[in-house]
């Protein structure tokens, strides 16, 4: 076979998984219809919001999980078990207490020759800078250190892919630092016969540091949105203008992917219909994000007085990117902030807002809820029930058509917060049953008559409610 011809070693074929739920009614689309190869001599960062499937996927090319759908090559061949050339390096250490450093780097070795073990064992400790600690246990080891046997343990092996899940997530600044360095080398190095790997990380930074390629996955459900290939030679000096644009681009790329300049799906206030036309049921509706009214109030505090890089904003808050994107997307569809590239800035409504006594504040998100589709076809459905009462379960079966990416048990508690906390609906918790808030019924072809709020509706934080 040419060089030409060889197939890749890794092979993801129309992939799609899905987990059970709770109760066994239900499952959950993790990852939907994803193709990708991995070949010789790559190193391919997964990058992506959590949630995404990140962790599956990278189980999955590792055959410690078996999709659902799709299929999984390795060099060419039906994959039906674990990977022979694949040793996982896992984000929690997975060391057994029980062993030495050397017990646990052995356990993949432990059907080959004494004297084998021993020269093999050798290298690895020498590897990962572990040779004085060959008898400790990892109770007496700090977290770099663990995670160096972990690195060492799938190293033993002599793997031919090195999978790594945020391998340096839970450890201290300088120790990652560190320890991504060693692993760079061990890439770069044409001495070292490992020369391909597949990681899953959040970190910016480090998908461009080590990586050649860089997947990055879209969320609800787990789906591959872009591939960017990195061709700067090692080693990587983070300050240099090379990686610094590298690093820009895909902040550009992700920021446009996720903060898009425009809003879909918006109507005119007040211009909500309450007779319900079959023929547009799937009306397309913009999803709103799993966020809650007061964070998004919260944020507009944090961006009040100048416009702030939503990556700023991510360190700012001590949150992961994606989680802020998601608070960033509710709060541009509430009209509340714009995203002119990859700035956060509050809008002259949001400075209103953040101005306003309570009162006036669930008004105005009120006012702006009513200019969303997704909110048009609540209301609908529930209009054109006999009895003006939709049952929870029906909505969650409409949401999961209109919206078939999402996740409609998560996207039917976001509308609940939403619709209740801007006197939209309420809801009857013991009957599991939806209805327009007092007011709304009374006012609903004139959706901006708050005037018409009754103050013996029952209030949104009740059990009728």
């Amino acid at each position: 076979m040419s060089e030409s011809s060889t197939p890749p070693l890794i092979e993801i074929r129309h992939v799609s998984h899905e987990y059970g739920l709770a109760g066994g009614h239900e499952s959950e689309l993790v990852l939907s219809d994803i193709n990708l190869s991995i070949s010789s001599n790559e190193a391919v960062a997964l990058l992506g919001p959590s949630g995404c499937g990140k962790s599956t996927l990278v189980r999955i090319m590792a055959g410690l999980i078996t999709p659902r759908r799709g299929e999984v090559l390795w060099k060419g061949a039906p994959l039906t078990d674990v990977s022979p050339g694949i040793s996982m390096v896992f984000q929690n250490f997975a060391l057994f207490p029980w062993l030495s450093v050397r017990g646990n780097i052995l356990l993949p070795v432990e059907h080959l020759p004494p004297a084998e073990q021993q020269t093999r064992l050798e290298q690895a400790l020498a590897t990962v800078g572990l040779g004085a600690y060959e008898y400790s246990y990892p109770r007496e080891l700090s977290g770099g250190m663990k995670q160096r046997v972990g690195i060492a343990r799938a190293l033993i092996a002599s793997p031919e892919v090195l999978a790594m899940d945020e391998p340096f997530s839970a450890l201290d600044v300088l120790t990652a630092e560190t320890l991504r360095s060693e692993i760079a080398r061990l890439i770069a190095s044409p001495e070292h016969p490992l020369r391909t790997m597949v990681f899953v990380t959040h970190n910016i930074s480090e998908a461009v540091f080590l990586a050649t390629k860089i997947v990055l996955l879209a969320a609800n459900p787990g789906r591959v949105d872009v591939v960017v290939p990195v061709t700067m030679p090692y080693p990587r000096d983070p300050e240099s203008p090379e990686f610094r644009a590298a690093v820009e681009n895909l902040h550009r790329i992700l920021t446009h992917t996720n903060l898009p300049d425009t809003v879909a799906g918006q109507i005119e206030p007040g211009k909500v219909s309450t007779k319900f036309d079959e023929s547009r049921r799937r009306i397309s509706p913009v999803s709103i994000p799993y966020v809650t009214p007061a964070e998004v109030l919260g944020l507009l505090g944090l961006i009040d007085h100048e416009a702030t890089d939503v990556f700023e904003l991510a360190e700012r808050l001590g949150k992961e990117f994606g989680a802020v994107v998601r608070l960033v997307k509710a709060a541009e569809l509430l009209g509340l902030v714009q995203t002119p590239g990859q700035d956060v800035e509050i809008t002259p409504l949001g400075r209103e807002a953040l101005a306003a006594v309570p009162s006036e504040q669930k008004r105005m998100v009120r006012e702006q809820l009513f200019k969303l589709k997704i909110f048009e076809l609540l209301i609908r459905l529930i209009t054109v029930q006999k009895d003006q009462l939709l049952s929870e379960e029906e909505l969650v079966r409409e949401l999961a058509m209109a919206l078939p990416h999402e996740k409609p048990r998560q996207l039917f508690r976001t509308i609940l917060s939403w619709g209740r906390y801007a006197e939209i609906i309420s809801y009857d918790q013991r009957k599991h049953l939806i209805r327009l808030y007092e007011g709304r019924r009374a006012a609903r072809a004139t959706p901006n008559a708050d005037s018409a709020t009754s103050t013996s509706a029952t209030t949104p934080g009740s059990a009728s409610n």
